[in-house]
């Protein structure tokens, strides 16, 4: 695999210029980014499946990388049509993410990064644009984990990455669905594997060995359907203040993750937006902003008397 600094074609995302690549890369790069640009009135449909066909067909082998930021560089390859589509102008990886992350640039705290992919969260938070915090990465797919141990290790001071599947319990050997890496996860009963078997760790244990109980921490879940499993795992970082994002499908109309956390574990939540942050008090007020199935939605869950709770008042804006 190439390393962060080689690609055959390289985007600086805070410029939008073609750092790397002939006029082919730029020709095709500016064909899917005007499918982009207008494709936006209906949430970009499509835009998914042109860059794998292009991904597929002409970059096939390729590496791509993309700049975050003058410290922050992350890699993949181009045949990807997950993260290929950052390559253009007109499409952005989580918005809403990356400014509640910047928001919290300046506090003191430890990110866990859970089903971490490629690292690109793990490299945002650790460099200067996120505020350069100490992060644990984990990824259970051997493959997306070679990938980001290559991207986190210009950051390695700061990162450390572990090949385990996030669950309640440590030392459970578990089997990978045969999902595509941005929706892998463990395999549920009567689901077909792609034959990876990884050992599983709870975020309390990972904590623990790390030397991490009673850090403040922020805890991204992107576990793919073991989010219940993965909280009843860090009871004791729930019990330390700990502020947890994670992700309501917009294919979920019942919206049963949000249901539980406020329901059954009794935790504020709010949901993250590009220009602020809303009170979710019952889960049914998501109906009026996942409007997209295809899309997962980005909260945040704390304690009601969370110690991160002025931060969040000051970005709140009206449900």
């Amino acid at each position: 695999m190439a390393a962060p600094g080689n690609a055959d074609i390289a985007i600086d995302r805070s410029t939008g210029r073609l750092v790397a690549g002939d006029w082919r890369q730029r020709a095709l790069i500016g064909a899917l980014d005007a499918y982009g640009a207008l494709s936006r009135p209906l949430m970009q449909r499509g835009l998914y499946k042109a860059c794998r066909l292009v991904g597929n067909t002409a970059w096939a082998g390729r590496t791509a990388r993309i700049g975050l930021g003058p410290d922050a560089q992350i890699s993949f390859p181009a045949s990807d049509p997950y993260w290929n589509r950052m390559l253009l102008r007109s499409y952005d990886h989580e918005p809403e993410m990356a400014r509640f992350l910047r928001l919290l640039a300046g506090a003191d705290y430890g990110f866990v990064d859970c089903g971490a992919n490629i690292g690109y969260w793990s490299v945002f938070v650790a460099s200067r644009t996120g505020g350069r915090k100490p992060v644990l990465a984990i990824e259970a797919s051997a493959p997306t984990f070679a990938l980001l141990t290559q991207n986190v290790a210009p950051h390695a001071e700061r990162v450390a990455a572990f090949h385990r599947a996030i669950l309640d319990r440590s030392g459970v050997a578990v089997w990978l669905n045969a999902e595509a890496h941005e929706a892998r996860g463990i395999a549920s009963d009567g689901e077909a594997s792609n034959g990876e078997s990884v050992t599983s760790i709870s975020i309390d244990d990972l904590l623990a060995e790390q030397g991490w109980t009673g850090r403040r921490l922020v805890v991204k879940l992107d576990v793919e359907g073991v989010e219940r499993e993965a909280l009843a795992g860090m009871e004791q970082a729930l019990r330390g203040d700990a502020l947890v994002i994670y992700e309501d499908h917009g294919s979920d109309p019942t919206h049963g993750l949000t249901r539980h956390i406020l329901e059954e574990r009794g935790l504020a939540v709010h949901l993250l937006l590009d220009d602020g942050i809303v009170a979710i008090s019952e889960a049914g007020e998501l109906d009026a902003h996942k409007r997209d199935r295809t899309k997962g939605y980005n909260l945040i869950a704390l304690k009601q008397s969370s110690q991160w709770a002025a931060i969040i008042a000051d970005q709140a804006l009206a449900a």
